[in-house]
């Protein structure tokens, strides 16, 4: 990381955030978001963002202002539909005139574009050639989590800052949502809701199947679940997610479907949850920002990167001699999943009879941490598995 620079030398009558998604990247980005808003109180505050996420951060009360990108000409389209989009997003930014730009992504073409905006103080990662484009810039680390490397952005200038928390905000819609949902579904005040997210893997720019625990490893944890006591299970999922809902869906009907509801609706269900067991995807970001008890599966991701380092978060992960082998959006061609496989349904389902013999449903929120911190969450491992 660069040398620290006093706070004073930074122009901040206007900034921009440049982060377009995923959803669990917005939420791992959150912390962030509400620590320049603590630094620049009186800046104006905008964010180019994926249009189809706009929804998911539009609730956000640290951001003065939302600009929408068309992600499908840029992550979709071809060259042209990709130049026409970038050049009317160029056009759009010289003429707000920013101060300055935090880019909180690792790929150069967003260095190229605050660079094209004419934006005097660009501050982002180091990584490759694209570091050219910046005027400040932070050196990343593969096994730092993300959350404190987007603080690292501030740090440069001086600003003391921690992670505590990330955050996800519902609209007073979102918010009402789960009355109507209790409702609905007849849930009387002592019934428990079991959230799973056996879904992800799939983002507008990429596939990744191969983070997911398998399906059937979710169908066996349901049917004990069913057998340990009066659990209903909300399955937390998305419209892609149809392959492993469905499967799931026919051997136990009666679980709760929720690919149709949007995830502010998703998020204000997670509420009223007693727990969420879920693959490295949107729904376990959601569940610890919401300060829900989550239980989360690892492979081809990197835990100490991508998971919430708060102590109501457990991670199950086993070390083979490939894993984590994802990396900036980067993975080798696999043909199955070995590193996630060999979590087995005991060793999950034994960590979660400990969790629901608590009376407390949920964990206190945490308070503070010092950055740079190692989990304060716990971690479920094992010795080296041989493929």
């Amino acid at each position: 990381m660069n040398k620290a620079i006093p706070p004073s030398a930074l122009p901040a009558k206007k900034i921009l955030l440049i982060k377009m998604g995923a959803v669990g990247d917005l939420i791992m980005a959150s912390s962030f978001f509400e620590a320049v808003r603590q630094n620049f109180p009186q800046t104006r505050i905008s964010h180019l963002v994926s249009d189809h996420l706009l929804p998911t951060v539009k609730e956000n009360p640290h951001i003065d202002r939302f600009i929408p990108a068309d992600s499908d000409a840029l992550y979709k389209g071809g060259w042209f539909s990709q130049l026409r989009e970038v050049f009317r997003l160029v056009a759009l930014l010289r003429k707000e005139r920013f101060d300055t730009v935090f880019v909180l992504h690792w790929a150069w073409q967003f260095n190229v574009l605050a660079f094209l905006c004419g934006i005097p103080v660009r501050v982002g990662f180091k990584r490759d050639w694209g570091r050219l484009f910046l005027t400040h810039r932070v050196r990343p680390d593969e096994n730092q989590n993300n959350r404190e490397a987007y603080l690292n952005l501030l740090r440069i200038w001086g600003a003391s800052v921690r992670y505590q928390k990330s955050h996800y905000y519902l609209s007073e819609q979102e918010d009402r949502f789960l009355e109507t949902f209790v409702e609905e579904h007849r849930m009387g005040a002592e019934e428990q809701l079991i959230a799973l997210a056996p879904g992800g893997g799939r983002n507008i720019k990429q596939t990744m199947l191969t983070r997911l625990w398998p399906v059937d490893r979710y169908i066996e944890l349901i049917g004990n679940f069913l057998q340990a006591g009066p659990y209903r299970i909300v399955l937390i999922a998305g419209p892609d997610d149809g392959p492993v809902i469905q499967p799931i869906l026919e051997r136990y009907p009666q679980c709760i479907d929720t690919r149709a509801l949007s995830f502010g609706e998703k998020a204000s269900i997670l509420r009223r949850c007693r727990l969420l067991v879920g693959n490295d995807s949107a729904p376990i970001h959601m569940s610890t920002a919401l300060d829900i008890p989550t239980y989360s599966l690892w492979g081809p991701t990197n835990f100490k990167r991508y998971g919430d380092p708060v102590p109501h978060h457990t991670m199950f992960f086993k070390k083979i001699e490939c894993s984590p082998c994802y990396s900036y959006g980067e993975f080798p061609a696999c043909n199955d999943n070995q590193c996630l496989q060999a979590i087995s349904v005991a060793e999950v389902w034994e960590t979660l009879q400990a969790a629901l013999k608590q009376k407390t449903p949920k964990s206190p929120v945490i308070e503070s941490s010092a950055p740079g911190k190692e989990f304060s969450g716990n971690i479920v491992s094992a010795p080296p598995v041989v493929p």
